[in-house]
């Protein structure tokens, strides 16, 4: 997804950590007034939970805007965790009859 995080300059170091934190690729950083945007590019199973914990950093004076960017491969070792959870709760999903 293509992010856009707009909040006040004082958040700017947190937010830009905890997108990295979301396998975030930050593209890049503006000021608009009183307000800094982040642009970064972020795999949408990571900003499920964004909007919350934007409003807990922010206090609720942090926005954000995203949308659809691109398809892309999920890494390896993240692709055997979700490969491991599929089987632990369909363990007969591979069965035929």
């Amino acid at each position: 997804m293509h992010v856009e995080v707009y909040a006040p300059a004082e958040f700017a170091g947190d937010l830009m950590g905890d997108l990295n934190g979301r396998r975030g690729r930050i593209a890049g950083m503006d000021t608009r007034g009183a307000s800094t945007v982040i642009r970064a590019q972020v795999p949408m199973s990571e900003m499920l939970t964004y909007e919350q914990h934007l409003t807990s950093v922010t206090g609720g004076r942090g926005s954000y805007h995203m949308e659809y960017s691109h398809y892309e491969d999920v890494p390896a070792p993240l692709q055997s965790k979700i490969v491991a959870a599929h089987k632990a709760a369909h363990p007969h999903a591979g069965d035929h009859a």
